[in-house]
């Protein structure tokens, strides 16, 4: 089976992690009613959107997301029209609004896409539907959808993402090192592995010249081993959960905690040592 994030038919097959998946959604066939960069964009990357909302500064559009995503669950990816990044998530049942609102409006969730829609304006971003998941998400059947954002994670490799190993509001952990992934130059090795993913897919020139010259600009990063260890060292392990009870994450220190959420480490302690232990009002946090 091809390993290009385009399918077809609906209820295609997959491979992923040596399990077998099965994409469900409804194509949308209205690809004439987007934008030429939006068009184009799915296009260049093989995709087939479920459907698009553009024009999100409208009091009408953030209606029809929140009345279209009603009872779904599934993979979403924001599209910067501008520059041609994205960022790719997942949205646990009757939470693609709530995703959609936390990055693009309340401008609470990633810290890379806050910056971008400040700079660029909301109207130049559009809010796109990947995949939509069959089932009502629970705590047994959530690492499906997780496997399936990896899959376009890894496949497309979206560099608005800081995370590159899935994660959401059911409790798996995110690790340090994926972090530090998208945030690095890849090595040869692991660009040998991904472009196995990417086997098959045709991007214009125009996005290739960008995507090495983006490779060029980006910074190295040094990290100090033992200035973060002795960071950690000095923080107990922390849990967070989500409102109504389910573990959201765990982390081992209040740094790790703090480079996750993108949230200060001074918010953190702070909310551990209030009486609510509300952090961010969307999670409760103790110590483990």
């Amino acid at each position: 089976l091809s390993n290009s994030p385009k399918w077809h038919k609906q209820n295609y097959s997959y491979k992923n992690n040596n399990n077998l998946h099965k994409k469900y959604y409804s194509t949308d066939t209205n690809l004439g009613n987007y934008s030429k960069v939006v068009t184009d964009f799915l296009s260049d990357k093989n995709l087939n959107a479920v459907i698009c909302f553009e024009d999100l500064q409208l009091r009408e559009t953030k209606d029809k997301i929140n009345e279209y995503s009603k009872n779904k669950a599934g993979i979403y990816l924001i599209f910067n029209k501008v520059t041609l990044d994205y960022y790719i998530g997942s949205a646990s049942t009757n939470r693609f609004y709530s995703r959609f609102y936390k990055h693009l409006i309340s401008l609470i969730g990633s810290k890379i896409v806050k910056n971008a829609v400040r700079k660029y304006g909301i109207n130049n971003f559009a809010f796109i539907i990947l995949e939509l998941f069959p089932e009502e998400v629970n705590k047994e059947n959530n690492k499906k959808l997780l496997n399936i954002e990896d899959f376009y994670l890894k496949s497309l490799l979206p560099n608005y993402n800081i995370l590159t190993e899935a994660g959401n509001s059911f409790g798996y952990k995110h690790t340090e090192i994926n972090r530090i992934k998208m945030k690095a130059n890849y090595s040869e090795e692991c660009r040998n592995r991904i472009g196995l993913l990417n086997r098959g897919k045709k991007l214009s020139e125009i996005i290739v010249e960008r995507i090495k010259k983006k490779a060029f600009l980006r910074p190295s990063y040094n990290y100090s081993e033992q200035g973060l260890a002795n960071l950690k060292n000095k923080s107990k392990p922390i849990i967070l959960y989500n409102k109504d009870g389910t573990v959201y994450g765990e982390y081992s220190s209040i740094v790790e905690a703090s480079n996750s959420l993108n949230c200060s480490i001074k918010s953190i302690s702070r909310a551990l040592k209030s009486n609510s232990k509300i952090l961010k009002r969307t999670w409760y946090v103790k110590y483990k």
